[in-house]
Parts: structure tokens; sequence; C-alpha cells
């Protein structure tokens, strides 16, 4: 058993290949999700273990820093194949000892643990894996990275066909995908940039309507262009009479779909947008022989609601994340300016930015 740091593109392509196919992988582990953050001016490496040259499992993990304050933050995992979770103590005293190499005064990770049988090959079962209590601590003190909680599963329920699991969804559902259908609406998967740019409008026009926060398309158009390239993002548009109506945009890992953002615009008639979108993924997932599609987790209690129309279920992991101060000193004088210079926009917007 041997492992590597690394960010050689050589190894991230394996990588990618490994989290895309492996039922534990997950989409916040792909490099270019993980490179992503260097827009703020923080870095990243993966930790791979190998077997015989193949990939077993391992992390990616984010530095954050800003100033001289630096933070290792693993946002899904470490990832070990099904038979190598006795792996998973070593590689969190290599975490440690990586995140104390680096100078980070605060390391964290997200494990997937949980007994729900719907997401058994995507999870660790708690009976499988122990965090060593005398290393960590169970928790999360810093915010500023995503890290997974839990995953909103729609259950094919052992469908064949597409058609067999709508026949399970309740009338209105149903009744809201066809409708969409019988006004001709026409889904595309953007493949030019300028289709993304278009589609990605509608989402910031949601996000600045609904008040939330959305990385800027300057931002996040690099890699999502690269992870469409690599066939492992998806970017929907949705039309009616010629016009963007909605847009979607998904990545493929873990042998399943997970939904990240989407955007409908309101317009008479009513083409049931949201529905259509999420209908398409759902067929996209059948396409690839999926058992299942990540909805994705949170939203407003509205947005959870409709989520349920296609029998989602949010599945909470159990006690998922864990943490180690390791610069006490450093730690608790950046508790301390943060709390104190949040409340400065002026002063301090230039640095916060960073931790989106």
């Amino acid at each position: 058993m041997t492992h590597v740091f690394t960010k050689d593109p050589t190894w991230l392509k394996k990588w990618d290949d490994f989290i895309s196919k492996t039922p534990r992988g997950n989409h916040l582990l792909l490099s270019d999700w993980l490179n992503s953050y260097t827009t703020y001016g923080f870095d990243f490496e993966l930790c791979i273990f190998l077997e015989d040259e193949t990939i077993i499992g391992g992390y990616g993990a984010v530095i954050a820093k800003a100033l001289f304050f630096k933070f290792y933050i693993v946002p899904h995992g470490p990832v070990f194949s099904k038979g190598f979770e006795k792996e998973i103590p070593s590689c969190l005293d290599l975490l440690k000892q990586r995140a104390k190499k680096h100078n980070c005064c605060y390391t964290q990770f997200s494990l997937p643990i949980s007994s729900h049988p719907s997401i058994q090959e995507h999870v660790y079962h708690p009976t499988k894996v122990a965090v060593p209590e005398s290393q960590f601590r169970a928790g999360k003190l810093f915010d500023h990275v995503y890290c997974s909680y839990g995953i909103n599963w729609i259950d094919f329920n052992d469908c064949n066909t597409s058609e067999e699991f709508i026949n399970q969804l309740p009338a209105k559902t149903r009744r809201n995908i066809r409708l969409a259908y019988r006004l001709e609406v026409e889904n595309t998967l953007v493949t030019y940039e300028s289709e993304l740019k278009a589609g990605y409008s509608i989402v910031e026009a949601n996000a600045l309507q609904g008040n939330y926060a959305l990385r800027s398309y300057e931002d996040i158009k690099a890699q999502l262009l690269s992870l469409m390239s690599k066939d492992k993002g998806y970017f929907m548009i949705l039309r009616h009479d010629n016009q963007i109506k909605g847009a979607s945009f998904s990545i493929q890992a873990g042998n399943y779909i997970t939904n990240i953002f989407g955007g409908t615009k309101k317009g008479k008639p009513d083409i049931k947008a949201g529905y259509v979108l999420h209908w398409e993924w759902i067929l996209k997932s059948f396409e690839l022989g999926f058992s299942g599609y990540n909805i994705s987790m949170g939203g407003s209690k509205g947005v959870r609601e409709f989520k349920a129309h296609f029998g989602a279920q949010e599945i909470f992991y159990e006690t998922p994340h864990y943490y180690r101060i390791l610069n006490p000193f450093i730690f608790k004088f950046y508790k301390k300016s943060y709390g104190i210079l949040k409340n400065n926009k002026t002063f301090i917007s230039g640095i916060l930015k960073r931790f989106k």
C-alpha cells in the first residue's frame, strides 16, 4: 500500500475517473471542483492511496487561506472503495500531518456515514468506521468551504424504465411533467460557451431575486466548461417559443447525478420548467444506468417541498463532520479577528470575499 500527494495533471485525471465511478465518490472531490477555489486565492491537493498502482481511495483537500490564516479542509471523505475501509485511520493520520506541514491552524473532514438502506453503496455504515476520538472532535468550526452533510435521494425503487418510475409519482407531479412536453418545450445540453453564459444569466437572476449567494459567471466559467468537456458536468437549457425559460447544472460522480444549481423564468403559459428540468436529469440517470438521482440538499421550505414531489428523501449523514485545531493560538486569533472584522465590510471585504 502506497500513497501520493499530488496536483499532477495525470493523477488528477485518474482521480477524477475514480471519483466518477466509485459509489462513495462525490462531486466535491473532483479536481475541477477543488480547483474552483483557486479563484479566491485558495489552493488544493489530492492524497491518493494505491494498491498495485490501482487507486483504492484517498481525499481531496482545499487549503483555504487569507492573511496568515490557513485551513486544511476535506469537503467529503476520505473515500475508499469497499473492502478498504480499514485504511481510514492511517489516512486521517496522514491528513493531520499534512495539514501541519502546510502550517494550517485547523483541519476538518466530512465522512459520509449512514445506516439508511437506500444509499448503502454510497456511504460508510456506522459500524464500519471509527474516527479516533483522541485525534479529532465531532463538529465543524469552519464554514467557508462547502462540506457534505447528506444526500437528497430519489430512489428509483428497482424500476427498469423511466415510464415505470413516473407512474409511481404523485398524480400532480406526473401531470406537471407531461404538461411541459405537450407545450413542446425543448431541452438541450449546452456545448458552447455563449449558450452557457445565456443559461447562467437565468440562474443569476433567480439568485438576485431570492437574495442568496451564487458565484459570478467569470469565477466559475472555466470549471463548468472543463467539467462539461470531460463529460462529467452537464448544463441544460430549457426553451419555449425560442426563449430560454430554465437552466440547470448537474455533475456525475459516485455513480449518480447530483443537481448543483438551476433557475427558471416565469411567464405565460406556465410551462412548469422546474418539473421538466429535474425530470430530464432523472431520464439522464436512467440512461446511464444509475439507481437514483441526488436532487440536492437544502433550499427554502418551498424548494424542499417541491423536491419532495419527486419522492426525494433528505438523508442526513450521521455525525459527518470532524475537526482538529492544530495551532490553538492562531485559530483563536482567527475567530476573534473574524468576529470583529466581518462587520466592517469596507475594511475587510477584500479579504473575506475569499471565504465564500
